[in-house]
């Protein structure tokens, strides 16, 4: 049977008080667009001296397409795996093991290091209640936590608006379009590809100049000034950041070298977003989710070795998700079909390392799809709970949080 809990609410309510006159946030909503992306403060209100103070910048690596949950997290001692995927399950010999029934993928001996370093722990059988098969409303779910409604905001972006502070940054998007994951109601996120093609507009620096003239004023002035200031400043820096070094691989390592870089700066980030894409397998799936998971693998344990000799693996937590996994049978075509539940991974120190939840059942299988065992929204309340140190309940409703972390 499928857990089912009733969430309180979407979200706290955090509408402004009345006031006369616009507030600073009327004013400044979109006041400086650079490319079209907006990098103002979201303006802190009067009790957010109240607010706690963020832990942990989350990192979210989303593998788009529909990871295949089984041949990642492979229970080879299942007689029913070798079944129902005559071709493309994995040998018992191949395994990566991790225990006496469940191993990973051969091509993860990445994510077999973090693992042995207890950096990893694997939560199994994630998903949600009536599950869609649409990549892009699959996706939608994951990035809101919000299963029975149209969206609006991501559920990271509704934590923000929960818990504000004046920063001029909040969270990074590493993509092209702005990740829904990280949409809030008020500026605060940035979408970008690269640190080369982040320039301020040569038609802000009379803008610029004008703010930094009236830097020290008090009041509504000042006010204004000032956000537009920081927003600059924190602008000029992306644009003369540099990529970081280091043994990453492939597309995905050059968005990691972003994403460290992005934390060696120290820009106080809640929040930054990338994809690995590729895992739509539905023929031919063999070679090509291996090579996706080698590297996969490989960049997060360079990832997290960095951090750590860096002095930052306390301050950062990686979530790793797909949009859904795949059907539990392999298909004509040498591959398999769009699924539902399956495994996600939650990489970084201070972790219960390990497996958590339980693994979908094989024998007990909704239309040939997964039924799932963890709900995906308890596992985004343990990573609010511990990297924001706020109560999940208003950003994604009742659900209890994993003991992911110690």
């Amino acid at each position: 049977m499928s857990p089912r809990s009733t969430p309180r609410h979407d979200c706290a309510a955090h509408g402004a008080a009345t006031r006369r006159g616009p507030t600073r946030r009327d004013i400044l909503g979109g006041a400086l667009a650079l490319g079209g992306v907006c990098l103002l403060p979201r303006w802190a209100r009067a009790d957010d001296t109240s607010a706690p103070p963020r832990r942990r910048t989350i990192v979210l690596l989303h593998l788009e397409g529909g990871n295949d949950g089984l041949n990642t997290v492979v229970p080879y001692a299942d007689a029913a795996y070798s079944r129902l995927r005559p071709s493309l399950a994995i040998e018992r010999d191949r395994v990566r093991r991790l225990d006496e029934t469940t191993g990973l993928h051969p091509s993860l001996t990445g994510l077999e290091a973090l693992w042995q370093r207890k950096r990893l722990a694997i939560v199994e059988g994630v998903g949600y209640p009536d599950p869609s098969l649409s990549h892009f409303r699959a996706t939608e779910i994951w990035h809101t936590g919000q299963p029975e409604r149209a969206p609006t905001h991501g559920w990271i972006g509704r934590a923000l608006d929960a818990h504000p502070r004046q920063a001029p940054l909040r969270s990074v998007g590493l993509a092209t379009e702005p990740p829904l994951s990280l949409a809030m109601s008020g500026p605060g996120s940035i979408t970008m590809t690269s640190f080369e093609r982040f320039r301020v507009p040569s038609s802000m620096q009379g803008a610029a100049s004008l703010w930094r003239q009236h830097a020290d004023a008090t009041g509504l002035r000042g006010d204004l000034a000032r956000a537009g200031t920081e927003a600059l400043d924190v602008a000029a820096r992306l644009a003369s950041m540099s990529p970081a070094g280091g043994p990453y691989v492939g597309p995905l390592g050059d968005k990691l070298r972003l994403v460290e870089s992005l934390l060696v700066a120290d820009l106080d980030l809640d929040a930054i977003h990338l994809g690995q894409g590729g895992y739509d397998t539905h023929s031919n799936q063999t070679a090509q989710h291996a090579r996706l998971l080698q590297q996969l693998g490989t960049n997060l344990d360079v990832f997290q070795r960095r951090l750590e000799a860096a002095k930052l693996a306390d301050r950062v937590v990686v979530f790793v998700f797909s949009e859904f996994g795949r059907r539990a049978s392999e298909n004509l075509s040498g591959g398999t079909d769009h699924g539902t539940a399956g495994p996600v991974f939650v990489i970084g120190t201070g972790l219960r390392p390990g497996r958590h939840g339980a693994p979908a059942s094989l024998a007990e299988l909704d239309r040939e799809n997964l039924v799932y065992t963890t709900d995906l929204r308890s596992v985004q309340a343990s990573l609010l709970s511990h990297a924001y140190q706020i109560d999940p309940a208003p950003v994604v409703g009742d659900f209890a949080p994993l003991e992911l972390f110690a």
